[in-house]
C-alpha cells in the first residue's frame, strides 16, 4: 500500500503508519494536494494494480482540479469516495472519460450531491431505484451507504448488504470500507465481487465490534480491529 500525501504531511505518516509506503505531493498554502502533481500522481497510477481516491483529501480549487483531472488515468480498477465524490459534484459527466468503470462509495448525502434534483430525503426515501439508476446511467458501480448498504452494477443488478448498525455512523468508518474495497480489487477480484464482499465484511466488522463495546462507543479503529475475525464468518447477500 502507497499512500499519497502533501509533502509537509509525508514525515508524519511515515512515522505513524509504518505499514505503508508513501508518496509526498507538491501541496497548495492549505497543505492539501496541488494541482502541479497531475504528471507525478498519473505516473504513480500507472504502476499500481488498484487505487483509491477520496479520503482526507479535501475540496481545496486546486485539488478539486486535480481530482477532475484525474478521471482520463483511470484505466484500472479504482474507487471513489468522500472528497473525490464532491469533486465531481455538477461534474459527474468526467466519469464517461474513465477507461474502467470506477466503484464509488456515497452516503446518501453525497449521493444527493451527484444526482440532479436530489436530496438527501428522496435517495433516502428509493435507496435501491438510486443505487440502480445511477450505475446504469454512469456506467458504474454504486456503493450507497447506509442502513442496508446497496451495491449496484452497471447493468442494473443490485445486492443489498446484511450486516452493520448504527453505530458504524463515525468518522472513519467510510473510509475503511474504500480500504477493503481496494485492497480486494489490488488481489485481482473483480469489482462486483470486490464490492459485495468488503461491504459485507465490514458490516459484520462492524456488528462484532458492536457486540463487545457497544454502539454508543465504537470507533473505525475498533472495526479495523475486527476485520479479521469477520473474514472467518460465511457471506450472504441478497441480491435483486
Amino acid at each position: 500500500v502507497t499512500v499519497a500525501t502533501p509533502s509537509s504531511v509525508n514525515d508524519v505518516l511515515e512515522a505513524k503508519l509504518l505499514e505503508a509506503m508513501t508518496l509526498p505531493l507538491p501541496e497548495t498554502k492549505a497543505r492539501t494536494l496541488s494541482r502541479s502533481g497531475l504528471d507525478r500522481v498519473a505516473a504513480f497510477i500507472q504502476a499500481r494494480t488498484a487505487i483509491a481516491i477520496g479520503p482526507g483529501l479535501s475540496t481545496h480549487p486546486e485539488t478539486v482540479e486535480l481530482v477532475q483531472s484525474l478521471m482520463k488515468y483511470l484505466d484500472r480498477p479504482s474507487v471513489l469516495d468522500a472528497d473525490a465524490l464532491n469533486a465531481l459534484t455538477g461534474r459527474v459527466s468526467l466519469l464517461i472519460e474513465c477507461q474502467t468503470p470506477p466503484i464509488l462509495t456515497p452516503h446518501p448525502g453525497e449521493m444527493a450531491r451527484l444526482e440532479v434534483d436530489a436530496t438527501t430525503q428522496s435517495v433516502n426515501a428509493d435507496r435501491i431505484g438510486t443505487a440502480r439508476r445511477f450505475a446504469r446511467e454512469r456506467g458504474v458501480f454504486v456503493v450507497l451507504k447506509g442502513a442496508r448498504t446497496v451495491i449496484a452494477r452497471p447493468d442494473g443488478l443490485v445486492a443489498i448488504c446484511p450486516t452493520g448498525n448504527p453505530g458504524m455512523a463515525t468518522a472513519g468508518t467510510g473510509d475503511v470500507l474504500t480500504g477493503m474495497i481496494v485492497g480486494l480489487l489490488a488481489q485481482g477480484v473483480p469489482a462486483w465481487d470486490a464490492a459485495c464482499a468488503a461491504t459485507y465484511f465490514h458490516g459484520s466488522a462492524g456488528d462484532m465490534a458492536a457486540q463487545q463495546l457497544g454502539q454508543a462507543s465504537m470507533l473505525a479503529s475498533d472495526l479495523i480491529a475486527q476485520i479479521p475475525y469477520a473474514l472467518q464468518r460465511p457471506k450472504t447477500i441478497e441480491r435483486h
